[in-house]
């Protein structure tokens, strides 16, 4: 059996970027450890796989053109109370245009849920990993609708679209998206996790 836990941790640290002195931290490896142990946790790579997938795909839908992948690592904030923090993989957007049509912060909307959506309707496991994700849609409603509207009538915007945008991706993935999401969660496996490239390499 192949012991991946090296090149794992190996990955996590490059991806942290931290100076030695931080690395070092018993904190921060506190965090490296149950990162490590995470990744190494058999269908995990997959269920986050697919999970950004969906994301990708429906943000793509909605204007998104470009993206930024980000695999697993440990953030530091020195601000904060506990200022290591583990980040597992993900994709941000980069460039966005947005589509003509009145329902294009509703596509966004679906971008933002299908993370979650897909993690689980098209994986084993009851994981969703969306809590992020709300708090980014929950943020971009309290901007897009800033000064025209209430934080109670934005909250209830917000709830609203979200609710919807879940309901849609739902039954999408049981009718047209599935292949394509687990086909494309499968291309992306080496971008979100780059000690696979380092495997390929030497097969």
């Amino acid at each position: 059996m192949i012991d991946h836990e090296p090149a794992i941790r190996r990955s996590v640290q490059e991806s942290s970027q931290l100076s030695p002195e931080l690395w070092n931290d018993p904190r921060c490896q506190r965090e490296a450890d149950g990162l490590v142990r995470l990744l190494l946790r058999p269908g995990m790579l997959e269920l986050f796989a697919i999970h950004e997938a969906g994301h990708e795909i429906y943000y793509r839908r909605a204007g998104c053109t470009t993206f930024i992948f980000d695999s697993p690592r440990i953030i530091y904030k020195k601000e904060n109370e506990h200022p290591f923090t583990e980040q597992r993989a993900r994709i941000r957007i980069g460039e966005w245009i947005q589509p003509e049509g009145d329902d294009w912060l509703s596509k966004l909307a679906k971008g933002y849920a299908a993370g979650g959506e897909c993690s689980r309707k098209l994986t084993s496991t009851d994981y969703a990993g969306d809590t992020i994700d709300r708090q980014l849609w929950n943020d971009l409603c309290a901007d897009c609708y800033k000064g025209t509207a209430t934080d109670e009538e934005i909250k209830t915007i917000a709830d609203d679209m979200w609710d919807k945008a879940q309901k849609q991706v739902g039954i999408e993935l049981e009718e047209v998206m599935k292949a394509r999401i687990q086909k494309r969660a499968k291309e992306i496996m080496p971008q979100l996790f780059p000690w696979l490239r380092a495997q390929d390499s030497h097969r």
